[in-house]
């Protein structure tokens, strides 16, 4: 059971290395289209995809009031 766990893990880590060298090959711009195919991928075969959080906003600066 141990050696069948240990190939799955050894898999894992060569695709997570392959996956990080291409990424590094990649613009910014082509990784987000790349991401955005695969989050399109994993809609169409029926995973749920976690739609990416807004980066909040910067809150308004407090005016001390003088006087």
């Amino acid at each position: 059971m141990n050696s069948s766990i240990d190939e799955l893990l050894d898999r894992v880590d060569e695709w997570k290395f392959k996956l990080h060298a291409k990424l590094q090959k990649m613009t910014p711009t082509e990784r987000r289209a790349f991401w955005n195919q695969v989050h399109e991928d994993a809609r169409k075969m029926g995973l749920h995809v976690v739609e990416p959080e807004k980066p909040a906003k910067r809150p308004a600066k407090r005016v001390r009031r003088t006087g």
